[in-house]
């Protein structure tokens, strides 16, 4: 049976499947298999940067910086322009 665990100083719940590993074990891989098995329209604004910045980023959590993007700059579109137009 699958739990809500603390995982944070917040208190919020991180759920734990039956492998018992952390809910963002396999996030990027789960990204990539909806990506392919959906399509951009399959992803949020910000989980389609995420794919993005996860090339740029490796080995760290990109949601946060995703999201923020996101809610600056309003759409997957706006802020991927900001981000190819990057030095």
């Amino acid at each position: 049976m699958p739990r809500w665990v603390a995982h944070d100083e917040t208190g919020s719940g991180a759920f734990r499947g039956d492998s018992g590993e952390p809910h963002y074990f396999s996030h990027r891989e789960r990204l990539r298999d909806r990506f392919r098995k959906g399509g951009a329209d399959a992803l949020g604004d910000y989980e389609l940067l995420e794919l993005i910045l996860f090339r740029a980023m490796p080995r760290r959590d990109v949601k946060p910086l995703a999201k923020s993007l996101i809610a600056r700059f309003g759409s997957f579109a706006e802020a991927n322009d900001v981000i190819g137009d990057a030095p």
